[in-house]
């Protein structure tokens, strides 16, 4: 087991010395922050937590503002960086200073290839494969406080000190099963820019509301939500700071009967509307412009389908749960289910990422074949058996 030691890194000449050697004398990182999210756009960087072969150290990120020599490891190639659900700690850096990370692996992901399911908390994993319990009771600690508590120090420790010894387990494994190069494919979009960046209208153009509004409404829903990422992003607010999600359906299908009628209306406290009325008014009354009709048709019509497609759908989610199961892999990461149910709304849409790398094996061309010519499967009972293909 590795040792539990460590090193409280408070200055930038500490840091600097500390990821020299790291560079110098270890080809792996394990890597994990610790972060308050709450009531930001973009979350308070607080604590980041590094294990390798020289030692462990945190690094208070409060009292250090220059991360460049961390970033610098970070974005080395030649240093593996091994995380659990590090998706948003790589996230966070990209937002905070523009880097993205090479040469990365997560034993979360490498544990859904094993048939531990996704996601698969730390704890299970370490008491699984190292027989190593470790507590949760700082999850919710508040990292921005200062001095930070031991008890916090320690329980941010246990989330790197076993990291390596946990992948080197997962990769054993992964190895006599050929599977490794599965891990590398899946966690190669943590090294991509687009992996990081989301479209605040993707909800709200695929939203049931959006079906039984008026095209002003519509584009009131669009502008409100664009108002909103925007508000968020320049005060650093978190979007429910800003504007709740559960009131907008009600702000959007009331504006039109004015403010009385909204500052009336128990479902939506009244502050809100006192004191973003004329937001919200001009938002709605603005004329439509060409980039206006533009965003409008992106707006995604209710899936034109029958009842028999639907099921047919259904049964096509329950194969893929079957080869999943039958291959040791976690379902969760095969498909999301949001881009299950496109293609239940799209009969022409399939995520490309299914015909590539691991899925591509784990699916196989007739599968594959099935779902992009999916409109054509019929379902027929013969001879005891319920049969599944191609019209022909």
């Amino acid at each position: 087991m590795p040792e539990s030691d460590y090193t409280l890194l408070e200055s930038y000449e500490e840091l600097q010395e500390v990821c020299a050697s790291i560079s110098e004398e270890s080809d792996w990182l394990g890597f994990d922050t610790e972060f308050i999210g709450e009531k930001r756009y973009i979350p308070l960087l607080c604590l980041v937590q590094i294990s390798s072969s020289v030692g462990n150290f945190l690094i208070d990120t409060l009292k250090i503002d220059n991360l460049s020599p961390l970033n610098k490891l970070i974005e080395d190639e030649s240093i593996l960086k091994i995380t659990h659900a590090g998706e948003n700690d790589y996230q966070l850096f990209y937002k905070l200073f523009g880097i993205l990370p090479k040469n990365v692996v997560d034993v979360q992901i490498a544990a859904g290839f094993l048939g531990d399911g996704f996601p698969c908390s730390f704890q299970k994993l370490l008491a699984k494969y190292l027989r190593v319990k470790i507590g949760k009771a700082q999850t919710v600690s508040d990292w921005q406080a200062r001095p930070i508590r031991q008890k916090q120090l320690r329980y941010a420790l246990n989330d790197v000190i076993y990291l390596e010894d946990l992948w080197e387990k997962l990769k054993g494994k992964l190895e006599r099963k050929n599977r490794l190069h599965w891990v590398e494919n899946e966690c190669e979009r943590f090294t991509k820019a687009e992996n990081y960046h989301s479209d605040p209208l993707r909800d709200v153009l695929t939203s049931k509301i959006m079906y039984n509004l008026k095209e002003r409404e519509r584009m009131f829903y669009i502008r409100l939500q664009l108002w909103r990422e925007d508000t968020a992003r320049e005060g650093n607010l978190s979007r429910e700071r800003v504007l709740p999600g559960k009131h907008i359906p009600v702000i959007v299908k009331g504006i039109a009967s004015g403010r009385k009628t909204l500052e009336g209306d128990r479902r939506i406290p009244e502050h809100i509307v006192r004191k973003n009325w004329d937001t919200f008014n001009r938002l709605h009354q603005a004329p439509l412009k060409d980039e206006d009709y533009a965003l409008l048709e992106r707006v995604i019509p209710p899936p034109d389908i029958t009842e028999e497609q639907n099921i047919l759908m259904d049964m096509l989610n329950q194969i893929f749960k079957f080869i999943c199961v039958k291959n040791g892999v976690a379902g969760s990461l095969l498909m999301p289910r949001a881009d299950f149910n496109k293609m239940k709304q799209d009969a022409n849409y399939l995520p490309p990422y299914l015909s590539q790398g691991w899925r591509a094996e784990v699916l196989g061309e007739d599968m594959i074949e099935w779902l992009r010519n999916r409109q054509n499967l019929t379902v027929s009972f013969k001879e005891g058996e319920i049969r599944i293909g191609m019209e022909e």
